[in-house]
């Protein structure tokens, strides 16, 4: 798939923002710390402060947006080398098209000139995404046994990380 843009959201694209981060939930509830009702009551202030926390990464096709990866930077002196992934999304009409390829490589490519290092946290059945990060070089450091309860069943996170020859 070449028919798409990644592209850096910012305040005004707080509606697209909402709108992928909602879908996410509702369509991989599992995969998330939060969930669809929660966020579906928040007002769109919520989304815009989230995108000004963060640098949200999004893949548009034409104007639809079709997927989302979240980059949050550490603020303090002492841990500002590094940097969370999360949030990685794409739409499942989309998904093995290599959306996912290419946001995650449009992170990469930022935080070269920003971090050191760049933290994730997988669910531990999400095969297909385990995969995508070891191919992209991130190297599993740990496991959270019981990292997320959902209802009556747990999953485990497994963490990974990925250092970056900073430029």
């Amino acid at each position: 798939m070449s028919d798409f843009e990644i592209k850096i959201l910012d305040a005004n694209d707080a509606a697209d923002f909402r709108s992928i981060r909602l879908s996410a939930l509702a369509k991989a509830p599992a995969m998330f710390g939060s969930s669809y009702a929660l966020e579906a009551a928040k007002p769109l202030s919520f989304f815009e402060s989230c995108l000004a926390n963060a640098k949200v990464f999004a893949a548009f096709q034409g104007q639809k947006i079709i997927g989302l990866a979240v980059f949050s930077q550490e603020q303090s002196t002492k841990l500002s080398h590094k940097a969370q992934l999360s949030s990685v999304f794409v739409e499942p009409e989309y998904q093995q098209q290599g959306v996912a390829g290419q946001l995650l490589q449009a992170v990469i490519n930022y935080s070269k000139m920003h971090v050191e290092q760049i933290l994730l946290t997988v669910a531990a059945d999400n095969a297909p995404a385990v995969h995508l990060y070891k191919n992209f070089g991130f190297q599993l450091y740990g496991i959270e046994a019981k990292a997320l309860k959902d209802t009556d069943r747990y999953i485990d996170e497994i963490l990974m990380k990925l250092f970056l020859a900073r430029i």
